[in-house]
């Protein structure tokens, strides 16, 4: 009873199959990277909106350069 489905003489099928598992693992790497990118960035908009609310007049309507 055989466990694996032998490889070719050249490795070729192995190869194969590393790369594509190589490839699935640095996808999902890049996609929770953009997922923290996407939170930094709503932090950051909402600390600048903190800021503007902060420094605003109180009373005006106006936004500084926003």
């Amino acid at each position: 009873m055989m466990l694996f489905e032998p490889l070719n003489s050249d490795g070729h099928k192995r190869s194969v199959i590393y790369h594509a598992a190589r490839l699935t693992m640095i996808h999902v790497r890049m996609l929770k990277r953009f997922d923290k990118v996407d939170e930094a960035a709503d932090k950051v908009q909402a600390a600048a909106e903190t800021f503007a609310d902060t420094v605003r007049p109180a009373g005006s309507t106006e936004t500084l350069g926003m």
